[in-house]
Order: structure tokens, then sequence, then C-alpha cells
């Protein structure tokens, strides 16, 4: 009896097996032979390379696209799938409730209205390739509902149409992945409620002996640029300079270093801190327990980020041109967080990675240009105490005077578990993220603003030249990006386009009182004050996420900078060598 269930086990055990393998192989990209793919209006060719990169060349752009869609979903639908439902709190519902935090997270920010918002505002040119690519990407869902990616029916479920706002949605997950620093304000808030002034400043430096400034000085007046249907309308501002000074300390015990010398201790803008904070110290110890609840990432972890990229004149190449090199490394996943793919068809060939969701090459190059990206990590979230009114909790304070919180209901569709309906608030800073009785916290974002979420990728892809290129990224909105440059007619250069926030008072890096109109944003950093480079003299430019502002910068940008040491070794080697190949900067990197 013991060995015939034995047997039944086996069987029942290899029938699976077998069953998962045939099932896995059947959702395989068809790599040779002709697909008829709805909605293409002439034959598009794609072939892979040996590493299984698509390359599509196509008639018009909007079949490029289109296939670039197709071949997407053929490749990572499931990671599509994940993306939009992370963006929109879906996660739960097919899930559980261990991604139950990371739903009411993003739906208490919005990010769901920002991506439908953005789709409307958008230009019709940027829309119409944003239609072509979820044309592609439902071409294959509706001709493959029996032969989908295995993770569907593992989990029971089928993948809706993919929609122009879903693929906005995959980048707003890349922005909040960037430029989250809302949890740090809190952080510095405990801390600095328990440490000395002078300890809270070192251990929060902003600078270094060892920083590698790339941007050019900026000249000039301070001016904020406000947005709005006509564009930036430059004002006159008083200096924002900083007036930070180093401070270095007697003696260093227990240092992780080889060197004391790489330590520096910077007291930034420690004064203004404390006058910015002075006035809601009391509520912010009323509210400590949720401020430790609030610091604590809402999917568990709490990866660390990093990127380098470099870019060196022909002074220093073999070949007389210049050579670029990026490795925007992000965290480890699988599969890889980017899409590398070619496109071409009339006024485009470029080549590069794409975000898996999203249309064209956001890294790469064309004919004429290259460009890579690493994270700038400016401060674009600013933390506002807001004063609700007792018993009547759709009501805060501006101004002595009780004003009405924007108020929706939100329903979570949770697998395996009870359902959860979620109230949500936002004042007019933004949405509400943390309530405790009297007090709670907003968000305000840049990412949430109106008009924040532009599509600029068709016009670099096709930009021929450093003026074109500058044209195409004066409308990123952000995330905030070390782009390096490099063309065929020898030139380099750099440029961190985004919407900075340029704020009446303080600087963002801690909760500040929301009753009043001291603490509000007038404007962003102009395009022409943003860190850039061209040419310069020294030949070399390279960024690793840490400060690239210089002394003097007139705008505020953030104290997170990373950490020197990644910027430093790049400039160490490059400085040090010479005659470089692609070869040597794949050693480097």
């Amino acid at each position: 009896m013991l060995v015939s269930g034995l047997v039944v086990i086996l069987l029942i055990a290899g029938s699976l097996a077998a069953w998962l393998h045939w099932r896995a192989h059947a959702c395989l990209p068809q790599l040779d032979g002709a697909i008829q793919v709805a909605g293409l209006r002439a034959p598009v060719e794609v072939s892979r390379d040996a590493r299984g990169v698509p390359h599509i060349r196509a008639r018009s752009l909007e079949d490029a696209v289109l296939a670039q869609g197709y071949v997407t979903g053929q490749d990572r639908l499931w990671q599509m799938d994940l993306s939009r439902r992370l963006a929109q709190g879906e996660l739960s519902e097919i899930l559980g409730k261990r991604t139950l935090d990371l739903d009411i997270e993003n739906r208490k920010l919005g990010l769901a209205q920002a991506a439908d918002r953005a789709v409307r505002e958008i230009d019709p040119q940027s829309r119409e390739v944003l239609a072509a690519y979820a044309r592609g990407v439902n071409a294959f869902i509706a001709s493959h509902k029996d032969r989908l990616p295995i993770e569907f029916p593992l989990l029971r479920y089928q993948p809706r149409a993919w929609r122009e706002a879903d693929s906005i949605g995959v980048a707003l997950n890349m922005a909040k992945r960037l430029n989250t620093s809302w949890r740090t304000d809190l952080m510095r808030e405990r801390l600095r409620s328990k440490l000395t002034p002078q300890l809270y400043a070192d251990l929060f430096p902003d600078r270094s002996p060892l920083d590698h400034p790339v941007a050019e000085p900026v000249a000039g007046p301070v001016r904020v640029a406000h947005p709005d249907a006509s564009g930036a309308l430059p004002s006159e501002l008083p200096s924002t300079k900083s007036s930070c000074r180093f401070a270095t300390p007697a003696k260093h015990e227990n240092v992780m270093l080889s060197e004391a010398k790489h330590l520096c201790y910077f007291n930034a803008n420690a004064g203004m801190l404390r006058f910015a904070q002075h006035d809601i110290s009391g509520q912010m110890a009323d509210v400590d327990p949720m401020l430790a609840t609030l610091a604590e990432p809402a999917d568990g972890f709490d990866f660390a980020l990093g990127s380098n990229n470099w870019v060196v004149s022909g002074a220093h190449t073999q070949s007389g041109k210049p050579l670029l090199s990026n490795d925007p490394h992000l965290s480890h996943s699988v599969p890889s967080v980017w899409y590398q793919v070619e496109l071409e068809a009339p006024g485009l060939h470029v080549a590069g990675v794409s975000l898996p969701g999203g249309p064209l090459v956001v890294i790469g190059h064309n004919d004429r240009i290259a460009w890579g990206m690493t994270n700038t990590g400016p401060d674009v979230q600013d933390l506002y105490l807001e004063t609700f009114k007792p018993g009547d909790p759709n009501k805060y304070l501006v101004k002595g005077r009780w004003i009405d919180a924007e108020v929706h209901e939100e329903h979570i569709n949770v697998r395996a578990a009870v359902d959860v309906r979620l109230t949500v608030r936002a004042t007019r800073h933004g949405p509400v993220i943390g309530e405790d009785g009297k007090y709670s916290l907003a968000l305000k974002w840049t990412a949430l603003q109106p008009r924040a979420l532009a599509f600029t990728f068709l016009k670099m892809d096709q930009a021929q030249n450093w003026e074109q290129f500058k044209d195409a990224i004066r409308g990123v909105t952000g995330p905030e990006q070390n782009m390096v440059y490099a063309d065929v007619d020898g030139n380099i250069g750099y440029y961190a386009p985004a919407w900075v926030p340029i704020r009446k008072r303080g600087d963002g890096s801690a909760p500040v009182p929301g009753g009043s109109d001291d603490y509000e944003w007038i404007g962003y950093v102009p395009f022409d004050g943003l860190p850039h480079a061209y040419n310069p003299a020294g030949g070399i430019i390279a960024t690793a996420n840490s400060r690239v502002a210089p002394d003097h910068y007139p705008y505020f940008i953030t104290h997170d900078w990373a950490a020197p040491w990644r910027t430093a070794r790049i400039f160490e080697l490059l400085e040090a060598g010479g005659n470089f190949t692609v070869s040597d900067m794949l050693r480097i990197d």
C-alpha cells in the first residue's frame, strides 16, 4: 500500500513538472516567421541578436512604437503588469495582504490619478506615441490569452488592456523610487530633537574634500521659474546663497576609513533648520510615534541605489572622438529594470534601454549623439504638519480658518482576505500620508503638481546636437538626472533638468508648519540655472550621485548627496589614464 501511494505521488509530481515545463515553453516569444499584428499600417521587421535584444525596423514612427509594445509584451508582460499595479495600488488584488501597506501608500499618494491627469495634459504627439505602444501591448495580450506568461495562470488571473496612463504610472514608480526623500526628512526630525546641533550637523554632511562638482558656476541673480500655460516667467528674488562653513573636529574616533582626511563635517544650514523647525517642536514631539511608523518603507525593503556615468573628450581617447559610459544599475532585480531595444523608422534611429511598459528609449544613442543618466537626488518633497479640526477630520486650519480637505474613498481588493476601504484626504499641499488625531502630515511633491509629468523621450531620441538635446530636456520635470552627453562632432556636455523647488523659507529637509504661507514654494529653479556644463577645459565629466553643484551655487538642490568615493575614484582613473578605448571604459566601469 505504501509503495502504491508513493507511485501515485510520483505520478502527480511528474505530471505537474511536465505541465510546468510545457506551460513555461508555450509562452516563449516567437522568434521566426511572420506574425499578424492588429493595428500595423505596414510590415515591420523585428530581428533579435545573440542576446535576444530586439531590433525593430518600421516604415513609420507609429508602427515602430506599436511593435515595441508588442515585443516588450512578449518578453516582460508580467513585469509590466506588476509595475502598473504598483502605481495603481492594486498589488494586493493578486498577491494578498503582504503588499497591502504598499497599496495603501500609493492610493494615498494618488499615483493613479496623477497618471490619468498627465495623459490629458501632454501634447497630442506624445499621447499618440503612448497610444501606439498600448495598442502593441494589447495586440499581444489579445492574441495570447491561452499562452500568457506562466505567472498569470499560476496566480489565476488575466491582465486587463494596457492604457496610456499605465505607461505614465511606470514612470511614476521610477520617480518615486529615485526621489522619495520624506522618510529621510522624518528621520532627521526625530534625530534633531534628540541630538546636539553639532552632532546633528556631523551626522549629515553634504560636502567633502573629495567632491568633484561638474557643473559650471551659475552667473547672475537668483531667479525663479513659474511654470504655467505660457511657460516659465522669471522674476528677481533675494539671493539664497548658503552661509554654511566647514568645521574640522579635533579628533576622530572609531572611524571606518583608511584616512581621517576623507572626513568632512559640514554644518548644512543648521541655523536655518533650527529656526525653521522651532515653531513646531512641541507638535512634533506629540506625533513622534507616527513618525516612527512612517519612517519605515511600506514594502519592507530599503534598497541602496547607485549609478555612475562619465564622458571624456577626444583628447583622452585613442580614436580622437568622445567616449561615454553609463551604468544606471539601481538595485538588483530579475528581470532587469531596463529593456534593451533598437528602433528605426523615418526620422528616428535610436538604440538603448527603455522601461518595460514605456515607449522609445530612455538612455542610449542615435546616429549623432549619445546620453547617459545617474540620479541627482534633489529634494523635491516637503512635509507639512497640518492641524485638523477636533471632531471633524475633514477640516484643517489655514491662516486661522478651517478649510475643507479633499476627501474620497478607495476600495482595495485583497486576495484571500477582507477587502479594505480607505478614506484618503488631501490638503492644499498634497495627500495626507500620516494621521495622529489632531495633527497630520501632508506631502507636497513635484510629481503630483499640475503639468508635472512631461513626456520628452521622442525629442531626446531624435536630437542631433547639443542645442536640440537641450531643447528636448528643457521639458523634463523629473526625476532629476545627471545627463552626460557626447556627439560625433566631438562635443561633450552635462545637464541636470527637472523642477527643483525654490522655497519661501527653509529648505524642505524636515517637516514645517502647514497652517501659514511661510514655507510655500514660490517657483522652480529656471532651466539655465540648473547644474550644467559644456566642453569643460579638462575634457572629463563624471557623476555618481554625489554633489554636482559648485561652491556658491545660488540654489538649493539637496543635503542628501551620495558619498563622493565613487566619483573620486572615477576621476582618479580617468585623469591618470589616456588614449582610452571602449575596453578601457568597460574595465573602469
